[in-house]
This record gives C-alpha cells, sequence and structure tokens, in this order.
C-alpha cells in the first residue's frame, strides 16, 4: 500500500476490530459530527442568560421565555387542544398527576410553577338531599297516573370547565303533581385541591326509548340549595361523565400520543385518558403486561412500553379500542430515561445495546453491528443512561467512576462518537430542534456557540511490511489550526501540534512501520487526510 486516503469519515465501531473497520470509521471520535461526511468541530453551549432558582433535575419550556423547572425527574405534556385559554400543562412527578395553566402557574414569585392543582375531578362523596316537594298552585286531585318517579345526583366542574364523575344517586322520589318544585341541599365538598368551583345537578327523565339523567342547571359550588322548578322540557345535555375517573397516585410516565391520548403507568399498568381529556381515566381503559414497566414512549398512535422482560407495543384510534402485542425483541428497558422517541421510532437502553422499536412494532438492536453486549455493558453503564433527542441524534450522558461522560448515536450513519462535555439536565424544544440544558442554575443552547476541539482517529491501516510514509497532507481551510499524531505499530510516531503546519502538504522524515493510524485535533473543519510514500504517490 503506498497512499493512505481518507476521504470520508465517520464515527465509531467498537465491535469491529481496528483494522477490519470500513474505510470511513475510527476508533476514535470525540466531540465532532459528520453530518457533511467530513469531521466538523461540535460548537459549545451558549449562556442564555436565564437563572433558575434551584438546581433543577426537570426543566419544560412553557411560553413567552418562561421556563417550569423541578428538583425531581418529571414528565410534562401540553393541553392537546390547540390555542388552549389555560395555557394548561399535565406533568406527573410520582407523586399524583398535577395539572397547572397561566393562572396558577405563573402568578407569585419563584420557581415556576407557583401553583399547581390535583389532575382529574372526584364524584362527590355524599348524595344530594331531597327537601321539600311543593306542589303547584290550583293543585287538582291527585291522579296516580300521573305521579313521577325521579331521582338525582351532580357531578363537581372545575375552573377549566372540566367535568368529573356523578356522586350518589338520591333515594326515589315520588312527584304526585307535575309542575312541582322540589328543593334540594348540597353538601360541599370535602377538602381538595382540584380547581372545583362549580356544580351540575342531573335528574333523571325517562322516554320511551332510553332513561338517563339530564342536565337540571350549573351552581357556583357555594350555593347550599337549590329548588328545581324545570319542566322536563327544560333539562338539557345528558350526563356522559359516569367513569371519568381521576387518575392514581403515583402514575409516571406522562405522554401525549397523537390521536389526544394521554398515557401513563404505574407497576406492570399502562392507563390512557380519553382522547383530548387529559384528566378522564376510565377503568376500562387500564391494561397490564406481563413485567414491571420501566419506560414509556408515544410515536404516532402507538405506546411503546419497555419493561423490566419483554416490551410492549398498544396501539388504536380510541382508548376503548387500543390492542397490545409483545415485541419480538425480549429485552428490558434498564433505564427509565434512556428512551427516547425520535422519527418513526423510540430507542431505550437494554443490557445489550439500544433496542429501536417502530410505530409499526418492528423492532431491533440498533446498535448490533456497531458495539457487541459485553462492550456495551463495560463502555456505556446503561442502567444510568438518561438521554434526549436533537438533531434526530441520540445523545446520552451515563455514570462513570470519575462523574459523568457521553456520547451521540447516530441512527442514519449507524455510528457512535463521544462527547466531553457534562450537564445536569436537558429539554428539547421541538419547534426549533434545540436542546436546551442546564448546569447548575444556569441555562444554556447546546450546541450553539464557538467550535470545540475535537479529536478524530482512523481505522487501522495495514501496509506492506516496513513501509516508509513520508508525505502528509491535510485539506482543510485552516490547515495551520490542525495538530496531526501519527502512529506506527501502536506507538506515536510523530506529533505536530497545531501551527506546525503552514502548507496542506508536508514532507515527514521517513518512517516505517506496519499498522498505521491517524489521528487529526483541533477546532476547524478537515476534509481530507492523505499519506503517502513520496509526492508523486499523493492523489490529486
Amino acid at each position: 500500500m503506498a497512499t493512505i486516503d481518507i476521504t470520508m469519515m465517520r464515527g465509531v465501531m467498537p465491535r469491529v476490530v481496528d483494522h477490519l473497520l470500513p474505510e470511513a470509521n475510527a476508533t476514535l471520535a470525540q466531540d465532532c459530527h459528520f453530518r457533511h461526511g467530513v469531521i466538523t468541530p461540535m460548537q459549545s453551549d451558549s449562556d442564555q442568560r436565564y437563572k433558575f432558582t434551584f438546581q433543577p433535575q426537570t426543566i419544560f419550556y412553557y411560553q413567552n421565555g418562561l421556563w417550569f423547572a423541578w428538583n425531581k425527574v418529571v414528565d410534562a405534556i401540553r393541553s392537546p387542544v390547540v390555542n388552549d385559554d389555560y395555557g394548561r400543562i399535565y406533568y406527573t412527578d410520582g407523586e399524583f398527576p398535577k395539572v397547572t395553566g397561566i393562572e396558577s402557574a405563573t402568578v407569585g414569585t419563584g420557581g415556576y410553577p407557583v401553583a399547581f392543582f390535583r389532575l382529574g375531578i372526584p364524584a362527590p362523596i355524599n348524595p344530594v338531599v331531597v327537601g321539600s316537594v311543593t306542589p303547584p298552585a290550583e293543585v287538582g286531585k291527585d291522579d296516580p297516573i300521573d305521579d313521577e318517579t325521579r331521582y338525582y345526583t351532580e357531578t363537581y366542574v372545575t375552573a377549566y370547565g372540566e367535568e368529573g364523575p356523578p356522586g350518589p344517586v338520591t333515594k326515589e322520589l315520588t312527584i304526585p303533581y307535575p309542575g312541582s318544585s322540589v328543593k334540594l341541599h348540597l353538601q360541599p365538598p370535602y377538602q381538595q385541591n382540584n380547581n372545583i368551583t362549580k356544580r351540575r345537578i342531573y335528574r333523571s327523565a325517562t322516554s320511551s326509548q332510553s332513561a338517563d339523567f339530564l342536565l337540571v342547571d350549573e351552581l357556583n359550588i357555594a350555593i347550599g340549595t337549590f329548588v328545581d322548578d324545570f319542566s322536563e322540557a327544560k333539562l338539557s345535555a345528558s350526563l356522559e361523565t359516569y367513569d371519568y375517573f381521576m387518575p392514581p397516585d403515583g402514575m409516571i410516565g406522562l405522554c401525549m400520543m397523537s390521536n389526544g391520548i394521554a398515557a401513563g403507568f404505574k407497576g406492570n399498568q399502562v392507563m390512557f385518558s380519553e382522547a383530548y381529556l387529559p384528566y378522564a381515566w376510565k377503568d376500562s381503559n387500564k391494561q397490564t403486561t406481563q413485567d414491571e414497566i420501566v419506560a414509556i414512549a408515544a410515536v404516532g398512535t402507538t405506546l411503546v412500553v419497555g419493561t423490566k422482560g419483554i416490551p410492549y407495543i398498544f396501539s388504536g384510534i380510541s382508548p376503548s379500542n387500543i390492542t397490545s402485542t409483545h415485541s419480538l425483541i425480549a429485552l428490558s428497558c434498564v433505564s427509565r430515561q434512556s428512551m427516547v422517541t425520535m422519527d418513526g421510532f423510540a430507542l431505550y437502553a437494554s443490557p445489550n445495546g439500544l433496542v429501536s422499536i417502530s410505530a409499526s412494532g418492528a423492532a431491533e438492536i440498533a446498535t448490533a453491528s456497531i458495539i457487541e453486549a459485553k462492550q456495551w455493558r463495560s463502555m456505556f453503564n446503561p442502567s444510568s443512561i438518561r438521554a434526549w433527542r436533537v438533531e434526530n441524534e441520540y445523545l446520552a450522558l451515563y455514570d462513570t467512576d470519575d462523574g459523568v461522560a457521553g456520547f451521540i448515536f447516530d441512527p442514519v450513519s449507524m455510528d457512535i462518537r463521544h462527547i466531553t462535555a457534562s450537564f445536569d439536565c436537558a429539554y428539547n424544544d421541538e419547534s426549533s430542534d434545540t436542546l436546551y440544558i442546564t448546569k447548575g442554575k444556569a441555562l444554556y443552547a447546546w450546541g450553539d456557540g464557538e467550535s470545540l476541539n475535537c479529536r478524530w482517529r482512523s481505522k487501522v491501516y495495514l501496509a506492506p511490511e516496513n513501509a516508509a510514509f513520508s508525505c502528509l497532507r491535510i485539506m482543510s481551510d485552516a490547515p495551520a489550526e490542525v495538530g496531526v499524531i501519527l502512529y506506527a505499530d501502536k506507538k506515536a510516531v510523530l506529533d505536530l501540534p497545531p501551527g506546525s503546519l503552514r502548507d496542506s502538504t508536508v514532507k515527514l522524515p521517513p518512517l516505517r512501520g506496519k499498522c498505521w493510524q491517524i489521528e487529526v485535533y483541533g477546532s476547524v473543519q478537515v476534509d481530507r487526510i492523505t499519506l503517502s510514500t513520496s509526492m508523486l504517490e499523493m492523489p490529486p
């Protein structure tokens, strides 16, 4: 071999031994990317000049430059209602599901959200108390034929207009005279934090086709008595919230599917809300998995569920017809924060590598051709991985004996590159595909600053015994800012720090060896690397 000519560069593939790597792949790729097919330095983080009042573990961009922050792992979603007047955000934090809005979240000073409400509306505990029944004026003799049998119930309503399930039904009430008025005594709700401001009174009504509860009136929650003198013709909407129960305490993993159905989990139970009603969680919309659930992610109208055993796929148009299937990949999810939704699929950390599951249910170990299972476990400590999507790449941090390290997996070029930067938590703003990160209390934008010093080392090239290379060319807009280290038979035989190259091509002292590697480093892009035994053999 008279020439080593590297015209395309990519990341590392630890699974393949160094001399068998594809021509473009590296044995070291640090703080660089290959979106242009060459070595391009990543950029540093840019200070957003925004300070939190404490060091958060989760951040969420709200609106108008305002950020939410929590000191625990939180899953937050926006209201599925387009242009929601209340600006609602729903979130789970391991205690009980919560909701906040523009008024409760931003009124006051300190960390945001300032206040929240318990998500969902409880059913009234006590039935409506029926008082006196007053017949109409000038009532005639009682005719049993026109007697009416009546029942009452009520629901609570929040300031957002969300209606909960009905309370107990009253005992049977007989109205002997048509047109009679009924006095009702209403019980105040028990101590709650559900933002209840109103109640709705319902009355039974029977027709030749059906029997149902119809709305009598909506009242302020402070009203203690109400006189029902409505004729049946004035009754309005039917009661539709019979089983609109609150999500349970301890539910986590809140996410939103593209059909407006919110999902969460607890233990081995995955649950779904009514479409576009994140406060209404029917018992009939709950399903179970064989193993304890670790993480969930919405991919379109599909929910990918990672467990301590076999992963599952849940999909359906409405919550009542969602069905589940087992994935063909029997690999557990070892880190809740490792599951990330990508373009049409989700990735999560397993014991053997990153598992990819698509919306159609297709599953594979995405990193199988890149890194072997034992290498994966020893290099990346998968149970500690927390990850985010940025520019359709998988950015992950993991714990090491010395602190925190990171890597980026590119599912398109199928390679890995390492990063030296570290941060505390992050949030991907999907509107701009910008990753915002925190360091302490400060907010930064990932990769939006100056070029970093990157480092890239080639595969091992096998040359004829005692081959002597004497010419080096570094194609770059600024070759003087590129450092070069040349390895022969695993030893550094030449080190040219930045500033050594006055031109793109340099004559080298005769260097002999069989196994060759070239390493470049610096903060400028490198487009091509060529090593030859003479200037005549240097390609154009």
